[in-house]
């Protein structure tokens, strides 16, 4: 009975042990198994001060502005299982982030050329806020998407910038589609674009576009511009991506040429929102993890964009997401960038 007992205890632990290895072998493939989401979590809070140099500008010694981000992902099984439970980790479908036939490096020089616009409309408003004169002149077409199927496809990358249709200068969007209306299927019509500053032609017949009666090459674009300001601007923002750290660029910029002046008072304030060249400040994705990730990093102020008119505005959720995890962080709306300014003016110095 006795050698009967240990051999099934034997057996017991061999399938105990078995079991065990099974487990951490599947755990282990479910960080490796990918699912049809992208998972975005709470980023960094980062100070603008050392990224951003302007030539005979002034930093502000005690308080900073930061940038906020999100971190986003391809989301394995346990990071899919994981955002089950987490209130800081969120879902999106693939088609949602990444267009079809779009390859993770599109999406990645996409969000480049979208961070690198930002940073030329921030550079523009600093300036005219603070009285210099900003030359702004259309360049092209810029080529922000590629649709799965269709001419463009193989031809044209995201970043190029459409300048010509058949030698006729394209410099906003509406003139590229100008120069396609009245066009039918099988016409083809001559590409000029510059692509890292080289320019290149290429031959493109057109097609119909999905869901319309107009027929096209198959991009998603945006106008391309060049502006010129009097002062250097250098901005080290490698790895950065996506338009939403426009307000807060905007605003160090501005406070490093206003050298008689110190904008943020010693506080260290955090914020997001595009910014147009008007100066006003656009809605952003990811609102709940950049309070969480300046909260974290010791923000005291938060510049979120509103819209009174939208249910769902950034501040709104800003201010839940700040009551949800507590923070004694003080929450700002801004539809513009002047509101911002007014804010900081009207603050009073920290007291140390």
């Amino acid at each position: 009975m006795g050698s009967v007992s240990q051999a099934s205890r034997r057996r017991m632990a061999r399938w105990i042990n078995g079991l065990i290895i099974l487990i951490v072998i599947l755990l282990g493939l479910s960080f490796f198994v990918p699912t049809n989401y992208y998972v975005t979590r709470p980023g960094s809070a980062i100070s603008l001060g050392p990224i951003i140099e302007v030539e005979d500008g002034k930093k502000d010694e005690t308080g900073s502005f930061m940038l906020t981000t999100v971190r986003m992902g391809e989301a394995s099984i346990a990071w899919y299982l994981y955002a089950q439970f987490s209130q800081d980790a969120e879902l999106m479908p693939k088609q949602l982030v990444v267009s079809q036939g779009e390859s993770n490096e599109d999406f990645i020089r996409r969000e480049q050329a979208v961070m690198d616009n930002s940073q030329k409309l921030a550079e523009a408003v600093a300036f005219r806020l603070a009285g210099y004169d900003v030359h702004v002149e259309n360049q092209g077409v810029w080529v922000m998407g590629i649709l799965e199927g269709m001419p463009a496809k193989g031809a044209l990358k995201i970043g190029d910038v459409i300048t010509e249709v058949d030698g006729v200068k394209t410099p906003e969007a509406k003139d590229l589609l100008h120069q396609l209306a009245g066009k039918k299927e099988g016409d083809e019509v001559e590409i000029t674009y510059t692509r890292d500053g080289q320019v290149a032609k290429t031959m493109l017949p057109l097609k119909p576009l999905p869901n319309s009666q107009s027929v096209g090459i198959g991009v998603r674009t945006d106008s391309k511009q060049s502006i010129e300001i009097p002062k250097k601007v250098t901005i080290a923002a490698q790895g950065i991506g996506g338009p939403s750290a426009g307000l807060m660029m905007a605003l160090e910029i501005y406070d490093q040429l206003n050298t008689e002046t110190d904008l943020t008072k010693g506080f260290q304030i955090a914020g997001t929102g595009t910014i147009a060249l008007d100066g006003s400040v656009g809605k952003i994705g990811g609102i709940n993890h950049k309070i969480v990730a300046a909260d974290a990093a010791g923000a005291e102020i938060f510049f979120a964009p509103d819209d009174p008119n939208d249910p769902n505005s950034n501040y709104k959720d800003a201010v839940k997401t700040a009551e949800r995890i507590g923070t004694s962080m003080r929450i700002v709306p801004v539809k513009t960038i002047d509101e911002a300014v007014a804010f900081l003016n009207e603050l009073k110095p920290k007291q140390t």
